[in-house]
């Protein structure tokens, strides 16, 4: 039996992942509808997370395919420095777009502050880990 190693493993659930985020926008408005109804909230929080989450979801889904695109270089063993650190800015910028965008929500929907700030330390780490990327495989 052969092992499968990490990086594909990684590499599988990151399209695991984003079928999971096209069937999650594809039932958002009845995941929403339920939700409200069971929790007993107002029934105007069905629309603010509908307009929070579908501009959120174009920016995951550059993450998660940004991510794909960078295991799968590391698991052919193609190192190209200018492109995994444009991949790697990528995925901060889109972290912070989704930050800004939920921080924006949070008002109408406490709850979404905690996302805001959970995706501006995931952007401060990518981005903490593509200047290292950076400055270890720039030549001095």
């Amino acid at each position: 039996m052969k092992k499968i190693s990490l990086i594909k493993l990684s590499i599988i659930l990151t399209t695991i992942f984003l079928v999971i985020l096209i069937g999650f926008a594809v039932m958002l408005p009845w995941l929403v509808t339920w939700y409200v109804q069971i929790a007993g909230r107002h029934e105007s929080l069905a629309t603010t997370m509908m307009v929070t989450c579908y501009p959120c979801a174009p920016f995951t889904a550059i993450v998660l395919l940004t991510l794909r695109r960078l295991l799968k270089n590391i698991d052919e063993k193609i190192f190209d420095k200018a492109q995994n650190v444009k991949l790697l800015k990528y995925m901060a910028i889109s972290c912070v777009i989704i930050s800004v965008i939920t921080l924006i929500a949070g008002r109408y929907y406490l709850p979404f502050y905690i996302v805001a700030a959970t995706f501006m330390f995931l952007a401060l780490i990518i981005f903490s880990f593509r200047s290292v990327v950076y400055e270890l495989f720039t030549d001095k």
